[in-house]
């Protein structure tokens, strides 16, 4: 039988999404019209109010539809910025989709590659009718354009010298300048029409486009905030004030867990610190500043807060809950975060993909639930899992490990211009994750690894997330990252690519830590290879693909 979710039922808008976004601002400029949407985390004079964003947001929509963009895509090409919340919004009531692309344009520290390219692919991919993006990436768009014929305007943010702009490109000046009358009014089919069309991180293979309606998102934000409040914060807190809260929103919103982290700080009428990139003293000086209670992150940054010296020159002891996402953070790592950071009361974290709109399962604070699980988001009628056997599909019995499939209203409707994909990935309405893990007997869910990142060695099954943070735990190792490389005996043996941070770490030191701790056929025989930094998607994720690149090339 299908696992259901614990909690109580939500009830999701039948509406589009962006008017229940607008509905949040109206509140919060009605409780304070000068209450401030955003501060720069890189320039704290540099802000943006609520009551701006909202005016922003209407003469996007005006200029956009006076262009003829309607039912289309917009790329936006950025890092985080203010305007990306008002485009957001100004694309939604043209019935419109964003489609976010990395700012840095690759994701590998490895290889050097024309990233006009990958822009290219995801303008042609997409579909993209407009672009939005810096005046310093403008060269790069302007040549991934030239082979995209969609694009039909290029919509710049300037620099401040205000230089002269080549022909087909406005400023964002001049967009948010167009007059408001009668904004845009298009009939939008909540289930059908695309809200946003983000890339799936590609950490196995290309990226794909992944299909989110009004709906999709709808019901994930739903659920989201009203689990948040009553399971979490009110724990923290009873007396917890979103509106006097501010949130650290520095994972890139071209990604679907920080765009969720910035529609849930709208939604709530936070103020948002608001990060271009992740750069060390910026991120700590703002914890310190803003006395951030709840910080959002991924497992790279959890490491930099237990081992970078730095982090000692600041005051943190504001931080009281940590949530992590987009990869898993093992157990040796939250422990020396909890021994490090004596007001961190709580370190939780949730479980979900791109495909399913941001999250399928969170914590619950009210309830002791043992390490590395996880309860069902969303009501008894809205969200199933279950684990079965890859390959056949049967259901897996209580504490069997599987492939954890998950179906609700918040999976996708599937991937851009890929129906094989989608056929393969969706079947008879459940999202197959392609991650491994079981169900106890109290239904908390349990994950191992990911299915194809697991390594075969005899027949046997290694994780790497497993080796992973048991390397983490030692006080000479940076950071890691485990992969199989192929042998002809075992099929395949475990590799470990290490950061070092102390230069005298061998590759017999590594390997005499690892022998007594794990099983034998888990052994780094594969070799120990100390390299500069561990290549990962903006989301955290191990890009293994070019870990196996590398290795291949030296065979």
């Amino acid at each position: 039988m299908p696992h259901e979710s614990p909690y109580a039922p939500v009830k999701i808008p039948e509406r589009p999404y962006h008017e229940l976004l607008l509905d949040a601002i109206d509140k919060t400029i009605a409780e304070g019209k000068n209450k401030i949407a955003f501060i720069s985390g890189d320039n704290p004079n540099y802000t943006l109010s609520y009551e701006q964003l909202r005016k922003d947001a209407f003469a996007i929509a005006m200029y956009l539809h006076s262009i003829g963009f309607k039912k289309d895509v917009a790329a936006v090409v950025l890092p985080n910025v203010f305007h990306y919340a008002s485009f957001f919004i100004g694309c939604a009531i043209n019935g419109g989709a964003v489609s976010g692309a990395s700012a840095l344009f690759t994701d590998s520290c490895f290889l050097l590659i024309d990233t006009s390219d990958e822009l290219q692919r995801q303008f042609v991919d997409s579909r993209a009718k407009v672009v939005l993006t810096y005046e310093d990436f403008l060269p790069k768009v302007l040549l991934a354009v030239k082979q995209s014929p969609n694009i039909q305007k290029i919509i710049v943010i300037p620099k401040p010298t205000g230089s002269n702009l080549p022909a087909g490109v406005v400023s964002w000046t001049e967009v948010v300048s167009t007059p408001v009358t009668a904004p845009p009014q298009v009939p939008i089919n909540v289930h059908n029409d695309l809200l946003v069309l983000p890339y799936s991180s590609g950490t196995t293979g290309p990226p794909k486009g992944v299909m989110l309606s009004h709906y999709n998102f709808t019901s994930m934000i739903s659920m989201y905030l009203a689990i948040d409040k009553s399971h979490n914060l009110d724990v923290l807190d009873p007396n917890w004030d979103c509106y006097k809260e501010k949130a650290l929103l520095f994972l890139p919103f071209y990604h679907v867990y920080g765009f969720g982290l910035l529609n849930h700080c709208i939604l709530k009428g936070m103020t948002g610190v608001v990060m271009s990139h992740f750069e060390p003293n910026n991120f700590l000086t703002a914890i310190q500043n803003y006395k951030i209670r709840v910080l959002c992150l991924v497992p790279p940054i959890m490491v930099f807060l237990a081992k970078h010296p730095i982090c000692a020159k600041f005051d943190l002891s504001s931080v009281q809950m940590i949530m992590a996402g987009a990869a898993p953070a093992g157990k040796d790592l939250i422990e020396e975060l909890k021994r490090k950071y004596a007001n961190l009361r709580y370190i939780q974290q949730g479980y979900g993909m791109t495909e399913c709109s941001m999250a399928s399962h969170l914590p619950d604070l009210r309830n002791d639930q043992p390490f590395g699980s996880w309860c069902i988001v969303g009501g008894a009628s809205w969200h199933e899992f279950q684990i079965v056997e890859p390959g056949t599909d049967r259901e897996q019995p209580v504490n069997q490990r599987g492939e954890i499939c998950v179906r609700g209203p918040t999976v996708m409707l599937g991937y851009l211009g890929r129906p094989e994909a989608t056929a393969s990935t969706i079947i008879d309405g459940w999202l197959h994750t392609g991650d491994i893990g079981y169900i106890n007997e109290d239904g908390n869910l349990f994950i191992v690894d990911r299915l194809k990142e697991l390594i075969k060695v005899k027949g046997l099954q290694v994780p790497p997330a497993e080796l992973e943070d048991l390397l983490l735990s030692h006080p000479k190792i940076r950071d890691c990252a485990v992969i199989g490389i192929p042998d002809a005996k075992a099929g395949e043996l475990p590799k470990a690519f290490v950061v070092r941070a102390d230069n005298t770490l061998t590759e017999q030191e590594v390997k005499d830590f690892v022998k007594p701790k794990v099983s034998p056929y888990k052994q780094l025989e594969g070799g120990v290879e100390f390299i500069e930094e561990i290549p990962k998607s903006a989301a955290g994720k191990i890009l293994r693909r070019f870990l196996r690149d590398r290795s291949n090339a030296k065979l």
